[in-house]
């Protein structure tokens, strides 16, 4: 690869060089053929060279290294290229080529607010400690996870515990772990509420984001929320951001991820000569479908007001769809690559920092959404790359079990910062397995969400659906048969579509020739010692939750 290769231009670049040229860049990229599976399938960066274990894992660091955590949204296996589709995502492809890609990662549930508690705290989002989950759940109740967990200020995450050991902290994009949620007890947080439009100058429910008042509200608001973030241990929170669509203002629903990265990289400069801790949470590819804004929305529209002008930081969105297209790619999915020169961005400005050697890169997305809602795999199987040159040899896929539990130990491992005693995590460290060191870190994995648990082995999967007496009453109100969990009741029919043991008790998947969970053995007599296995290891699990029960497993 030359020294262009896998790096983005900016506008001004490309201005200088013109669109063609800018074009014959991308065009010198891998793309993966495609693949019927992707855990199956390794793209041309995963045959690229691997680093030499003797010049750069032996190597000890000039300093405790830097991490940045890019945590995307809603992101799918088809949506990058190394796992086996034709998507234009060199700079993806890049972190699995020089790091080591997992085909066998997973979230803790697959929604993504309780999904980012996981990441962030390396504990199961049932053991929430913020008051109005308590309130919500309190001893002897079964706990419902959907979107209800949020992170208590004071309580100890991955931000918290490097800063309290000199690390600067930093977190850019989507939070969703607000008290109370997005409005919740708006008036004593300060937040204003967008005036209904027709109070103003523009019609119907719309407002109009160029208006100078709404910059104002935008602005307040982000402050505040950028207040409540740091009480949780960051000591910079900018261009922040929730679901575009949670707004309720139309023009507001768009995504900019030129912003988040700007703001990600100037993070990086500021604190380039110490090391630091930085969570990315790009808003890609939640809905609003992400094409839309590429394609259309005007790039001073930002959820902290409307900008004097649009950030220079990527390569110019004019330019994404013919960068696609000459790749070979179709150009539905040029999505894929806005979202890709955001990555390529940030690893370009650890290059010309000269800090990528000793910064530890964790690419990780907080759920799929082909069963978004439930513990199908569709739902917490999920991509993830990790790369740290100076220590992990580059080029290799691992087939091992991993969690976004696992990710605050495995930092805390990376950085040589011990585990505060106050701090409960479900997680282990999956550097021993980056090393080389050994072959797994898990048996087995947990997950959780709304009256749904189960638990995996690298060959099978078991899931359990019991309905407390309260859900039954919600069921009798609404008249109709209730899902796995009381949200996002249309993804999860779709789920149902698909998966025909959907409100089967007990569910029993071998994933080694199921990967789709459509045979249930949990019913087979063949298999009754395989279920007994399992639902003795997800008793286990449950143990650990104290007094709140779940079905016949905890009484």
């Amino acid at each position: 690869m030359s020294s262009r290769e896998g790096v983005g231009l900016t506008r001004r670049e490309v201005l200088k060089q013109g669109v063609a040229a800018a074009a014959g860049v991308a065009g010198s990229e891998l793309v993966a053929p495609d693949a019927a599976s992707p855990a199956d399938s390794a793209s041309a960066a995963d045959s690229a060279p691997a680093a030499d274990p003797a010049s750069a894992a032996n190597r000890e660091p000039a300093r405790k290294p830097n991490v940045i955590l890019i945590h995307t949204d809603d992101q799918n296996f088809e949506q990058i290229a190394c796992y086996g589709h034709r998507v234009f995502t060199p700079h993806q492809d890049r972190l699995a080529g020089e790091g080591v890609r997992f085909t066998r990662a997973y979230t803790a549930t697959s929604v993504c607010n309780p999904s980012r508690y996981a990441c962030v705290t390396g504990q199961f989002p049932s053991r929430c400690s913020e008051p109005s989950f308590l309130r919500a759940f309190p001893e002897g109740t079964q706990t419902v996870v959907s979107f209800n967990t949020r992170l208590q200020p004071g309580a100890p995450n991955i931000a918290s515990v490097l800063k309290k050991a000199g690390y600067a902290t930093g977190m850019v994009g989507k939070w969703d772990m607000e008290p109370g949620g997005l409005w919740g007890n708006a008036e004593e947080r300060g937040l204003i509420p967008l005036p209904k439009a027709d109070s103003w100058t523009a019609s119907e429910s719309e407002v109009d984001p160029r208006d100078p008042k709404v910059t104002q509200i935008l602005r307040n608001n982000h402050d505040r929320y950028s207040a409540e973030i740091k009480a949780c241990g960051f000591d910079c929170a900018e261009r922040l951001c929730n679901n575009p669509e949670s707004w309720g203002n139309h023009p507001l629903n768009v995504h900019n991820l030129e912003w988040v990265v700007e703001g990600a990289l100037d993070f990086i400069g500021q604190n380039k000569d110490k090391p630091f801790f930085l969570y990315v949470a790009p808003t890609l590819h939640h809905i609003p479908h992400p094409q839309e804004s590429l394609l259309q929305a005007d790039p001073r529209i930002t959820l902290g007001g409307y900008l004097d002008r649009a950030p220079d930081v990527m390569p110019p969105r004019d330019g994404i769809m013919r960068r696609v297209q000459d790749a070979g790619c179709a150009p539905e999915t040029a999505y894929c690559a806005w979202l890709d020169d955001g990555v390529g961005a940030i690893l370009r400005k650890l290059k010309d920092l000269k800090l990528d050697e000793d910064t530890l890169v964790i690419f990780f997305s907080d759920n799929q959404t082909r069963a978004k809602g439930t513990l199908y795999e569709g739902g917490v199987r999920v991509p993830c790359m990790i790369r740290w040159p100076r220590r992990i040899r580059g080029g290799r896929v691992c087939d091992g079990l991993a969690q976004n539990v696992d990710l605050a130990p495995t930092i805390f491992e990376a950085c040589g910062v011990p585990k505060p005693p106050d701090m409960r995590i479900d997680g282990k460290s999956l550097l021993p397995m980056l090393l080389g060191k050994q072959e797994k870190a898990h048996e087995d994995l947990y997950f959780e969400i709304g009256w749904t648990r189960a638990v995996c082995t690298e060959r099978w999967k078991y899931l359990a659906l019991r309905y407390p007496e309260s859900a039954k009453h919600l069921e009798k109100e609404r008249g109709k048969r209730l899902y796995h969990q009381p949200t996002l009741e249309p993804l999860q029919h779709n789920a149902l579509l698909e998966h025909p043991n959907f409100w089967d008790p007990d569910q029993l998947y071998d994933l080694r020739i199921d990967s789709t969970e459509t045979v249930n053995f949990a019913y087979d007599p063949k298999h009754a010692a395989t279920l007994a296995e399992m639902q003795a290891r997800l008793k286990r699990r449950l143990e650990t939750f104290g007094n709140h029960p779940f079905g016949e497993f905890m009484g």
